[in-house]
């Protein structure tokens, strides 16, 4: 039986030292975390919306990283924000996957500005400047409490209740017709997980960053493991 091929989106920044050397990369801890759950990670760089038929063609899933914020025009609002990281050649190109994922039928997981986007996909919008959720703390710090859903596929994984890292400043706001709400922050109300409700989209979203943690916690290697074998 072969391995299932987990397509994972790139980023691209500019060299640190070299400003017109531009890195297309993606963080090595979600390319272990699917490799300790026995797939293949198949990094898919930033590039010509126009390709992303091929690229989904080639993988059995599809992973949304986190990254920059996705920008306002997408979800028609003016900038309320401080933060000018935007990068959007890398959206239009993760909407073309998304898109082709969705014709695929090809599940798709997601992750901080990942399930962000996928809200955006799905005519959602976000709240861009929120407070208390980017922790002073090493990444394997669980800062932040969450409340599970009864009926969500992350019940069996992490209880009722459960401990997560946090490193974002945005959130969900307005929810996409199509997703439905299965995990939030008790102390304030913001969205933590959310799932599809489309039969056609195979989709789950989480805005804390479980690959950051699948080293050190049995719950988050076997989010990993459910997303690579079961999902």
């Amino acid at each position: 039986m072969s391995k299932p091929i987990i397509g994972i989106s790139g980023n691209e920044r500019p060299n640190y030292k070299y400003p017109d050397i531009m890195w297309s990369y993606t963080p090595t801890n979600y390319v272990q975390a699917v490799q300790a759950s026995g797939g293949v990670p198949l990094i898919i760089p930033v590039g010509d919306p126009k390709c992303a038929k091929d690229y989904i063609s080639m993988v059995d899933k599809l992973i949304l990283t986190g990254g920059q914020n996705v920008d306002l025009v997408f979800y028609g609002e003016e900038k309320d924000t401080s933060d000018d990281d935007f990068h959007r050649d890398r959206d239009l190109f993760e909407f073309a996957l998304v898109d082709e994922a969705i014709k695929q039928r090809k599940p798709i997981f997601s992750v901080c500005r990942g399930t962000q986007l996928m809200n955006i996909a799905l005519a959602g919008s976000l709240n861009q400047d929120i407070e208390n959720h980017w922790q002073d703390a090493p990444s394997d710090y669980l800062s932040q409490q969450m409340i599970v859903s009864d009926d969500s596929v992350l019940l069996p994984i992490y209880g009722k209740s459960s401990q997560i890292n946090s490193f974002h400043h945005q959130s969900i706001k307005e929810l996409s017709p199509l997703l439905r709400v299965v995990a939030y922050d008790p102390k304030d109300d913001t969205i933590e997980a959310v799932e599809s409700i489309h039969p056609d989209i195979r989709f789950l979203g989480v805005q804390w960053h479980p690959e950051l943690l699948h080293e050190s916690r049995e719950e988050d290697r076997s989010l990993f493991d459910f997303i690579v074998n079961e999902f």
